[in-house]
């Protein structure tokens, strides 16, 4: 147009001339045939565009942020009226000097979208938009995979042709904690041995490396292994909402009558920061949350009548303290023991003080371990309930979990580790993990390593990431024979 080419107004208007020739009539059928036509110019220049953003030097992070934000919109909206997405036979990869840049490259790009959930501002655009961006990697590059946006929350289950049903499933979130102390921590930098920013602990490099994984497994060809991969948004919330890993699996066994025998979820098992090989925790706390809810009557303070909630709900801690002593490990030598906090006493409204409340609430989080037995210890609390009449409201109720030490692929995966050069080492995991919702128990957390997950100086060490991949590949060739 700068040269004195014709706007695409313009072009329209020709062709109708020519199309009409003396008439002044436009009949509907035309319009509908032109406006189709501009909507395949449209969707192909897009997808050209979008599959030749390298080409655009400095320019390309300015237009792939816009079309990543307009692919997910498009993604969302079943009635958009121009569809697209890059056409994978126009791909080009770029040329990565080992398979570590290749995985730094992407978990970059993960870690510069701020897919915040677990506060009052969750960013669920946001966490929507790494999804889509997922999605359209797998897809470009040939890997089947199924959507699962039935709740608020976005899922995503990739998975080799024909091997949907896997027996071994990687596990891993694209959901991060907001950051600390602000959005420059979504602005990631590589120093040394470290890749700085928010999720690339916890756990978007991980993430990066089951994708990237997943397309070079895809192109070297079959035998495919028998491994699926599922990635939630909603991890760091505690997987409540739909769809967390306990819903897709759900969704997964009502479909397909399908469940994993063996459950991989990629968290950080290098907790010093400095390890090339990370833990194989076969054990993991599982996560209880629970209110217990006190109820009055609202009125006047300077009316007598009424119990006190608060001294109610505090009796009501001190009768939990006694619980938890008699039914959780509290203390051990080792350290492997469950965790009990009482995470807030709520009882009226601030700065309020002639009404007395009608409600209290008294909020619980435990965080057990396998060895425990929480079915007791939730009679327990039910009693105490009834008998101090308040409401048992339970958020949360997932025992710790514990692999079986002959699960054959526990066994194979520890087997890929030592042949990759890896060194088997054991452990616990103390943090929740998606673990916790694997059938029957049967997982474990093993992921790379990493330094100060949630916390400002958040950082992935790279030289974790390689021997990751080379053990992923060693135990999918044993998964294959």
């Amino acid at each position: 147009m700068a040269a004195g080419a014709p706007s695409t107004a313009e072009k329209i208007r020709q062709r109708l001339k020519a199309r009409l020739g003396t008439s002044d009539l436009v009949p509907p059928s035309l319009l509908v045939e032109l406006a189709e036509a501009r909507k395949t110019q449209v969707r192909h220049e897009t997808e050209t565009i979008t599959a030749r953003l390298a080409d655009l030097g400095g320019e390309e992070g300015k237009l792939r942020d816009f079309l990543e934000r307009a692919r997910d919109e498009v993604h969302l909206d079943p009635q958009a009226p121009i569809r697209f997405r890059p056409r994978p036979e126009t791909l080009v990869d770029a040329d990565y000097p080992d398979k570590t840049s290749e995985v730094v490259a992407l978990s970059q790009r993960l870690v510069r979208i701020p897919s915040v959930t677990a506060c009052p501002e969750e960013r669920l655009p946001e966490v929507h938009r790494a999804a889509t961006f997922i999605y359209d990697y797998l897809r470009n590059h040939g890997v089947p995979v199924r959507t699962f946006d039935q709740g608020p929350f976005p899922a995503l289950l990739a998975h080799f042709p024909g091997g949907e049903k896997a027996p071994v499933m990687l596990c891993g979130h694209f959901d991060v904690v907001e950051p600390d102390p602000d959005d420059r921590q979504f602005e990631p930098k590589v120093e040394g041995d470290y890749l700085w920013g928010r999720g690339a602990a916890d756990m978007k490099t991980v993430v990066s490396t089951y994708l990237v994984w997943m397309k070079d497994t895809l192109r070297k060809g079959t035998p495919y292994p028998p491994v699926n991969l599922l990635l939630v948004g909603n991890e760091e919330n505690g997987e409540l909402e739909p769809m967390g890993t306990p819903h897709v699996l759900k969704a997964l066994k009502e479909d397909w009558n399908y469940e994993p025998s063996f459950f991989i979820a990629g968290e950080r098992t290098g907790e010093k920061g400095t390890e090339l090989w990370g833990e194989v925790c076969t054990q993991n706390r599982g996560v209880l949350r629970f209110e217990l809810m006190a109820r009055g009557t609202r009125g006047h303070s300077g009316l007598a009548g009424g119990s006190d909630l608060t001294e109610r709900l505090l009796s009501a801690r001190e009768a939990l303290r006694e619980l938890f002593a008699k039914h959780l490990t509290l203390k051990a030598e080792d350290g492997w023991q469950s965790l009990a906090r009482f995470a807030y006493i709520q009882v009226g409204t601030p700065g309020i003080y002639n009404i007395t409340p009608d409600r209290g609430a008294l909020g619980v989080e435990i965080r057990p371990i396998p060895q425990d037995d929480v079915s007791t210890l939730r009679a327990g609390i039910e009693a105490l309930a009834a008998e101090q009449q308040l409401d048992f409201l339970p958020s949360a109720w997932e025992p710790g979990v514990t692999c079986d030490a002959e699960n054959p692929y526990l066994k194979a995966l520890l087997a890929a580790i030592t042949s990759a050069g890896g060194d088997v080492r054991l452990g616990r995991k103390g943090a929740g993990t998606s673990a916790r919702f694997a059938p029957g128990g049967q997982a474990v957390v093993w992921g790379q390593t990493g330094i100060g997950p949630h916390a400002a100086g958040e950082r992935h060490y790279l030289p974790s990431i390689d021997p990751y991949y080379r053990a992923l590949g060693a135990f999918a060739a044993a998964l294959r024979s």
